[in-house]
């Protein structure tokens, strides 16, 4: 089962999308852990939301360790695979 979590960027008006999660007005919803990993690393806080359980237990919290979401914006494909060589 995934843990679903709000997370809370730095400033408010925060609009932006990280990984595949949009940010309106500096809070957004997930269970994506490698979103979640990244913005725990970068300073967001991240809180578990509360879901049923089946054994009536709170969810667990977020995973801290996730790796983070790939950041390949702004290269194309050829350029980063001619970088990746040098």
């Amino acid at each position: 089962m995934s843990i679903r979590v709000r997370i809370t960027a730095p400033r408010d008006d925060y609009n932006e999308v990280v990984g595949s999660v949009r940010f309106v007005d500096g809070v957004a919803e997930t269970d994506d852990p490698a979103v979640v990993g990244y913005c725990q690393g970068a300073g967001y806080d991240v809180e578990a939301l509360d879901e049923d359980q089946d054994d009536g237990e709170p969810a667990p919290p977020a995973e801290p360790d996730a790796p983070a979401p790939p950041t390949t914006a702004g290269r194309s494909s050829a350029r980063a695979k001619a970088t990746a060589k040098e």
